[in-house]
């Protein structure tokens, strides 16, 4: 558990530096999307241990939304590399929907904490 625990939260500070950086300066530079990835490679190791530790896909609000923030996470990293390549015009909504992607995942990681508290 402890090292579920340490990839989540590093994932959790990972993602709240590329998104609220990228939000204030407006400009989405290489060195966000490298932390977004890295936030999205610690989410998805984080994810597995846990999974692991669990046995079996228990359907609960934290697992719910987890496997929805990670998905959205994904889509949100694609998002960040199409916008910098310039394809279409995905950097304009990028910013307004990055703080959305965000609350989603502090949804799970702050239902993980409760739920690890009460179990």
């Amino acid at each position: 558990m402890l090292v579920s625990t340490s990839f989540m939260t590093a994932a959790l500070i990972l993602y709240t530096i590329a998104v609220w950086t990228e939000r204030s300066i407006k400009k989405l530079a290489i060195w966000i999307i490298i932390v977004f990835a890295l936030g999205f490679l610690c989410d998805t190791i984080g994810t597995s241990f846990m999974f692991k530790a669990a046995g079996t896909l228990k359907l609960t609000i934290h697992s719910a939304f987890g496997y929805l923030a990670l998905g959205i996470m994904l889509l949100h990293l694609i998002w960040a590399i199409l916008s910098r390549i310039k394809i279409w015009k995905c950097e304009e909504y990028f910013t307004r929907y990055s703080i959305w992607a965000w609350i989603v995942w502090m949804v799970a990681f702050i239902t993980g904490a409760i739920v690890s508290m009460i179990l």
